[in-house]
């Protein structure tokens, strides 16, 4: 179903993907890749199709991600999609559900749920969507090998951010609930989004995912002492200016942790180390650090972790919330 999927894409004059939230975010690096490729591609959040844009998917191959393939904005849309699109493909961890049903055609993310906050549905998802990307690219032996070199990484890289968990928090600041500001660039925006719903949703805390070009017109303004940053700087195009924002961030006052492989040129910088790999890749290993830094601000503020106060798991209405069990 992959290569069938990659080949009906190949052939698309546009593509569409959709998306709420993690199964969005996750959908970034796939963006990206596809625009590289050439393609006449955009990303838009379920919500917004549903309600505003669902013209641009006529004619158009569009492809709906959902974890549990029952969110409410996925369930509306998909009939309105059925009647403009050429083609529909679901990626979903649940292959029965009204997306899986509903599709053309079904990619399975097939990961073991998770009880509320997506953690390894994100990464299956972004995973799976890479493998997509590959396929589509006619490079799907390279990108396995990667792949697979990235998966052996990630024991270690778990390992670390465990026994690190304590780390965090100086940068926390335990009481204080000024926002974090995630920022990045190309396929790190995932990461940026990701790792800001995940303070959101986990630590009950602000947090802004941004991208860092943005930051840099006009948000910057706000920087001093009570500032903390999250910079990614995956190996790439704009590693170098990522390293440089982070370096005026700390000469600003503002406290800051770059989160990337370890280049050997900068030891003034505040690192968090993850494998290197190709930028494309990075946000398979960038959110780990951050899933663990969630869990750590959520212990701070003594609250539960991975329980949700107002709403659940799937959410099946758009004007009310019921509540959460």
């Amino acid at each position: 179903m992959l290569l069938e999927a990659a080949r009906v894409i190949r052939g698309a004059r546009n593509v569409v993907v959709v998306g709420m939230g993690a199964s969005l975010h996750a959908c970034i690096p796939l963006q990206y890749q596809l625009a590289q490729e050439g393609m006449q591609v955009v990303a838009v959040e379920a919500a917004e199709l549903l309600h505003y844009q669902r013209q641009i998917c006529r004619g158009s191959v569009v492809l709906l991600v959902s974890r549990s393939g029952e969110s409410v904005e996925i369930v509306k849309l998909l009939p309105h999609i059925k009647t403009l699109a050429s083609c529909t493909i679901g990626v979903t961890n649940e292959p029965t559900s009204t997306l899986g049903n509903g599709s053309d055609l079904l990619l399975n993310i097939a990961c073991l749920a998770d009880e509320m906050v997506a953690i390894q549905s994100y990464t299956a998802t972004v995973l799976v969507l890479m493998l997509l990307a590959s396929a589509i690219a006619r490079d799907l032996s390279g990108t396995r090998e990667e792949l697979q070199r990235i998966l052996a990484s990630m024991p270690s890289l778990i390992a670390a951010s465990l026994a690190s968990l304590q780390e965090w928090d100086g940068f926390f600041k335990t009481g204080s609930l000024a926002p974090v500001y995630l920022l990045g660039r190309g396929p790190s925006c995932a990461s940026c989004l990701e790792g800001a719903l995940l303070f959101n949703e986990t630590a009950k805390a602000p947090a802004t995912g941004m991208a860092a070009g943005s930051f840099r017109h006009g948000p910057v303004e706000l920087v001093n002492s009570d500032f903390r940053g999250l910079i990614f700087a995956p190996q790439g195009a704009t590693a170098d200016i990522n390293r440089a924002l982070a370096r005026d961030l700390m000469r600003f006052g503002g406290e800051v942790r770059v989160i990337g492989p370890d280049d050997g040129n900068d030891r003034t910088l505040p690192l968090i180390e993850v494998p290197a790999t190709h930028e494309m890749f990075a946000p398979l290993l960038e959110i780990i650090p951050l899933q663990f830094a969630a869990l750590r601000w959520a212990q701070l503020r003594g609250l539960p972790v991975g329980k949700f106060r107002y709403t659940q798991q799937v959410a099946r209405d758009e004007a009310t919330f019921s509540p959460s069990s």
